[in-house]
This record gives C-alpha cells, structure tokens and sequence, in this order.
C-alpha cells in the first residue's frame, strides 16, 4: 500500500511552478500531466526536475528523444512502462521516501499508464490523508 507519510495531503507547490518549468516546451499534455503529477505526489521541487521526468518518460516509452523533442510515433509498451517507474524510483528516491511509504515501481508505472490513458491530474494524486486530531 502506498500511503502518504505525512498528516495531509502533499503540499502545493508555489504558483507558476509547472508554468516556469515547462516555459518554451511543446510537450505533449499526457507527459505534462503525468510529470506533474509525479512531482507533487513525490514533493520534488527543482525547476528543471519536471521537464526531466517528462523526458525520461518520452525517451524510456519512444515517444520522444529524451531532449525536449516528442512525437508520438509509438505505442509504449508495459516494458516500456517499468523503465520509466524504475529509472524514477532510483533518481526520486529520498523524496519518494520521505514523502510517501510503501511506493514501488509499480505504484509509478500505474501514474503514467493511467496518464497515458487520459488520466487528469487529480485522479493521478491520491485522495488526502485526513488530519489526526490530538485528544
């Protein structure tokens, strides 16, 4: 199970964050959604690191050269799929760690399977961990 470690949902990033990060790029919505998805669930906060999890997915699923150029001449695969999960499980995982428990590879796969599928950002993030009340 993958739940959040802290007492509320994960925080927000400051306004204008994702706008900043993807300035100039043409990049296709689901890879958008999809990164930054990844980024809030996962507290990841550098400016460049959404573009880079956009990139790693375009470049592991062929839907793009890993350099800001897409395309969406390929169908990713499931293999595909676990490559991504896999490469951002390793570079994300001190915030993955300390931002959520219990979050594998396939909890990442699942994010981007469901982005590549029309998913919204909101249905990506999961639902808020209500606040404990101290007595």
């Amino acid at each position: 199970m993958n739940t959040p470690s802290v007492a509320q949902s994960p925080q927000k990033t400051r306004p204008g964050f994702f706008e900043e990060a993807f300035r100039d790029a043409v990049i296709p919505q689901h890879l958008r959604t999809f990164a930054e998805a990844f980024c809030t669930r996962f507290e990841v906060r550098g400016i460049c690191d959404p573009m880079y999890c956009a990139n790693v997915a375009a470049f592991e699923t062929g839907l793009g050269d890993g350099s800001g150029n897409f395309n969406a001449v390929k169908t990713p695969t499931e293999a595909d799929i676990a490559i991504v999960a896999d490469r951002l499980l390793f570079a994300y995982s001190t915030c993955i760690s300390a931002a959520s428990t219990g979050t594998t590879q396939e909890t990442i796969a699942t994010m981007l399977r469901d982005a590549l599928n029309g998913s919204s950002l909101e249905e990506l993030l999961p639902a808020p961990v209500p606040a404990l009340q101290s007595h």
